[in-house]
């Protein structure tokens, strides 16, 4: 399918007249239930209140990327609105906003959409034909939603994390834990200068070492002075199973599955890209 599929001109709003994201996504979700898409219109506007940080994608200071699911919704709708002016929200601005809705069933194609969404207005000449757009049907004939194709099957570009925190071989161990503690984060890819993936540091690898030099029970006990020493590269684990951005998702789940692994690099090239957990796809996937 292609994304001109689900971009109707009578769900496009140009010029949107609109000071603040809040007003916009109000008058895009009124385009949205005028087509029936809708089955509790109160309930929808109390999921979009919660105003939680996942439901809403900036695109490199351009556009804002809106969306949701929600039981309160009976099928998969898109709107977008084209402002005259700037809309501001905290330090980001954007003329073009799009909102999009869908029931949970729809989970697949629904974050397949904002991606593509999200890949669309990260390109400046884009963005410049939506704002160029003199009427709602102008933008949705636009030559870019016409030839964008999704995808039949949910792949793993579509789930993982762009531009995951990594640490180098050369960090001090300690400081790369200290790292993953504050940041909530259960392991960090291990790259190169160049983005190559070299080894991943989990949990696991800090446990079984902490095991092994610092509990005394143990029995290569060595003194917490020496600790400080040792660097990423000495307990990283050097055997990653990798898989590449295109794969389909359904594949790698039943991988991680199979071998028990809780997370998997992503890359191309040999090149870090990205970086998939089972909690980004129960999360993602399963989570309304």
């Amino acid at each position: 399918m292609k994304l001109s599929d689900f971009v109707a001109a009578e769900r496009v709003i140009v010029p949107l007249a609109a000071d603040t994201l809040s007003a916009a996504s109000e008058a895009l979700l009124a385009r949205i239930e005028a087509s029936a898409a809708v089955r509790d219109a109160a309930k929808l506007r109390r999921r979009m209140d919660e105003s939680r940080t996942e439901d809403l994608v900036v695109v490199g200071g351009r556009a804002f990327v809106l969306h949701y699911r929600a039981e309160a919704v009976g099928a998969l709708r898109v709107a977008i609105g084209v402002s005259s002016q700037p809309i501001a929200r905290d330090d980001a601005t954007g003329r073009v906003v799009v909102l999009v809705v869908a029931p949970p069933r729809e989970a697949a194609r629904h974050l397949q959409l904002v991606r593509a969404f999200v890949r669309v207005l990260s390109r400046a000449d884009v963005v410049d034909d939506f704002t160029s757009a003199a009427t709602a049907r102008d933008v949705a004939e636009l030559d870019a939603l016409a030839e964008f194709t999704l995808p039949e099957e949910l792949t793993v570009r579509d789930l993982m994390t762009e531009r995951p925190r990594t640490t180098t071989p050369e960090m001090p161990l300690r400081d790369a834990a200290r790292e993953m503690l504050s940041s909530g984060l259960s392991a960090l890819p291990v790259v190169d200068e160049n983005g190559g993936l070299l080894g991943l540091l989990s949990e696991r690898e800090l446990m079984r070492h902490f095991i092994t030099t610092t509990l005394p029970a143990s029995s290569r006990f060595t003194p917490p002075s020496t600790h400080g020493r040792r660097t990423v590269r000495d307990v990283m684990t050097r055997q990653v199973l990798c898989v590449a951005p295109e794969q389909p998702l359904a594949d790698v789940a039943a991988l991680m599955t199979n071998k028990d692994v809780e997370r998997v690099p992503v890359v191309r090239g040999g090149r870090l890209v990205g970086f998939l957990t089972r909690g980004d796809i129960v999360r993602k996937l399963i989570a309304p």
